[in-house]
This record gives C-alpha cells, structure tokens and sequence, in this order.
C-alpha cells in the first residue's frame, strides 16, 4: 500500500488529515456487466483515465479488448472457479451478478489502495480492509425502487415480484460495503439518500464540449452519401427542423412528441435506434408528413443535426442525468425538456430552455413560449460548463485523494 505523503490537510471535520497524491495511489476500476458501449461504460472509461487505471474490470465484456477509448476491459470470470458455470450464471441478467462480483478476490489483482467501483452490483466487492471502496453511482436499480410500481398491473409484473423483492434485499445488504458514494446529479444523490441513507457528492459525467458545433455546419443529406434533399427536414442550416434524439422507448416519451407535432406545420426529426414503442406509434411516424425518423445516426452526424436544428425536444420521463439536454446546450440550441428527474433540474425556464409536462399539449405550449419568446441573452451554452471533461477530471481527483486522506487519518 502506498505511505503517507509528508504534509498535511484540513479534513471536513477540521483536523488534519495527510495530503495525498493521486499518482502515488494503486487504483483500479470495476463496471458491471457491459451491455454495450453506452453512456455509464464511457463515464467508467474517463474514471480509468483519469485515475491512471490500466483496465476496467467488468464481467462478460462483449470482447476482451473494446472498452471505452484506449482502456481495455478485464473479464473477471476468467479468474475465478468454474468459469463455465459463471457465465452460464452471467447470461441471466442481473441476477447473479452480486454474488459474482463478492467472490472476486482483489488481492489477485495487487495491492490496492482504491477500488472504484461503476454501477449497482459491483458495490458487493469484499475488499481488503485497508481498501478504500468508492461508488460511482448511475442510479440505485430503479425496478427495485423509484420504478417497482410502474409494472405490477402485468401478470409478469406480478409473477417477477418475488425476485426483485429478494434482489432488493440482496442490493441493500450490500450497501454498507461502499465507504464513499460519488452521484451522477442531484437526482441520484436524492435517491441515495431515500432509499440507502447514504451521504453523497455530485459529480457529472463528463461531455466533450468542444465537440459540439455552434456555426450551423454542412447541410445533412438524408441517408450517408446520398445527395441532400431540401424536403427532408435535417437539409438545410435554417434551424427549420425540432430533433429528438434517442432510442424510440416507451420511457422517452416518444410517442406525446410525435401527437405534439401532428397536424402542425412544425418539423420533427427523430434520430436513435429503434426501440420498445409500439407499431402504432411507428406507423404514426410514417404517416405524417412534417415528421421523419432517420434511424440510427453516427457521433459526427448526431453534432451536425444538433448544429442545424431550431431546438431539441426532449420527453424522458425521470432521467437520471439525461445527456441530451446538454448537448443541446453545447450545441447552442436550447432544449425542451420534461419537468421531472434531471432535464428539469438543468433548464432554467427562458434561459436555456423551456419545461413540459410532458404530454402532448404540454409539449405545444413549450414549443409556443419558446418560438414566442426564445431565450434570453441567446447563449444557451453558458448552461454546461460545469459538464466539461476538465471539471470532471479535476473534481474527481480531489474527491479520491480527499476520501482516502480520510481514511488515512481515521486509522
């Protein structure tokens, strides 16, 4: 384990606490199962760079070698016995998963002096007593929680009940193996609080601001190398386009912002994979006119859709974070959010967007106050400075070397 530095801080008690260097520290990261290269893997990603961690430990990652940017993941299974039975065990979702992650033995990967850990089930770890264990939180698991009873109407709703009310226990008994919880907004920090009892502080993902472009960009053809179409409603730099983007969910609200439109002589653009809405709501896109769905769309071409559009329309319900409505306003382009979770925490009424309650009609007058009364000084990126990867890297940093500093001084 690394030794004391010489000097000394003022901890958050007043005492003295030794100061810390990060880059004397032996720290490793760990992410649950890796579905795919979505937003929480990326935010495990920049915790490894950050921190100086050589890989990121996860269970069953879709390869050995695709993490996040240049940091590789390391499967888990493969290091511990019966390996055929755990990922038979892996396959079942989220089930085993906290039994997984408590018999991964830390002291086969080295001397650590921190494990952060990303995502609900690697909060199981049993570390060595002289690790500092940090959660980095997405959310407590919401079907256990602030979700448990969207479903209980469904007869597989009802029969699944049983088992989430095991794995909430199960998810609870495990709290208490975390010293420090770090949270992804206000809204998660809440959650923790309510549901755990747990202290928290606030650390945003970070988001590549200077990606984002503000000068309107190249028109967008409709399909990659075809040639534009000035009816299709992404061709043109006019802003004369609304965009949503994301997965076409049930839980995006997709289908009040698609009746929001209809029958108006606004444009919609919906940009992101299919996913779980009905066909009704499909074929209800396809139907009219002043609406087209672009389907799944790449990084560069999400920035210049972003770049041209007018405003972005935005209808998850209870987000977590919700990194749309910031790269809105990277963007330059106000958003219009749903009131509830994050979104409506972030946009501030007339500066860098409007609220909705998220229902059709509540949609159109967002959309009538804004084309009434736009925003107010017109600098919409002035909203997310505080999202930029710079304050992320340097606000974790002093949170890691604060925490164990602590946990120094305590023994």
């Amino acid at each position: 384990m690394s030794s004391q530095s010489t000097g000394a801080t003022a901890g958050a008690d007043g005492t003295e606490r030794p100061s810390v260097d990060i880059a004397d520290l032996t720290i490793a990261v760990a992410h649950w199962r890796v579905r795919g290269i979505g937003g929480a893997v990326r935010v495990a990603g920049a915790i490894a760079e950050t921190l100086g961690a050589d890989c990121i430990y996860t269970v069953a990652p879709p390869t050995e070698t695709a993490g996040p940017s240049d940091i590789p993941f390391h499967d888990v299974l493969e290091d511990l016995s019966l390996t055929p039975l755990r990922r038979a065990q892996a396959s079942l979702d989220r089930v085993f998963e906290y039994g997984i992650w408590e018999d991964v033995d830390w002291r086969d990967y080295g001397d650590i002096d921190v494990l952060v850990t990303s995502g609900a089930t690697p909060r199981a770890v049993v570390t060595p007593d002289d690790t500092l264990h940090i959660n980095y939180c997405h959310s407590p698991p919401r079907w256990f929680y602030d979700l448990y009873h969207e479903r209980k109407g469904s007869a597989l709703g009802l029969l699944g009940r049983p088992l989430l009310r095991y794995l909430r226990t199960r998810d609870a008994a495990v709290d208490r193996r975390v010293d420090h919880y770090l949270a992804n907004s206000p809204v998660i920090a809440r959650r923790l609080w309510k549901y755990y009892d747990r202290e928290s502080e606030v650390l945003y993902p970070p988001v590549p601001l200077e990606r984002y472009r503000t000068d309107g960009g190249a028109p967008v053809a409709r399909e990659r190398g075809s040639p534009p179409d000035d009816t299709h409603p992404s061709a043109g730099t006019d802003g004369s386009y609304y965009l949503h983007l994301g997965r076409l969910d049930d839980e995006k609200g997709v289908e009040a912002v698609v009746e929001a439109f209809a029958g108006t002589d606004r444009r919609l653009l919906l940009a992101g994979p299919e996913g779980d809405v009905a066909a009704r709501v499909r074929e209800r896109v396809s139907s009219l006119p002043n609406v087209d769905y672009r389907g799944f769309v790449s990084e560069d071409e999400k920035r210049a859709l972003l770049s041209n559009c007018r405003a972005v329309v935005f209808n998850g319900h209870r987000e977590d974070f919700g990194i749309v409505p910031v790269e809105a306003n990277a963007s330059d382009k106000a958003c219009l959010v749903n009131e509830t979770g994050f979104p409506g925490m972030h946009v501030d009424e007339g500066e860098n967007g409007y609220t909705h309650d998220g229902t059709p009609a509540g949609i159109r007058t967002a959309l009538a106050r804004f084309e009434r009364d736009g925003l107010a000084d017109g600098d919409a990126r002035a909203a997310v400075e505080e999202f930029s990867r710079e304050t992320f890297e340097t606000r974790l940093r002093e949170l890691v070397a604060g925490h164990y500093a602590d946990f120094q001084a305590r023994f």
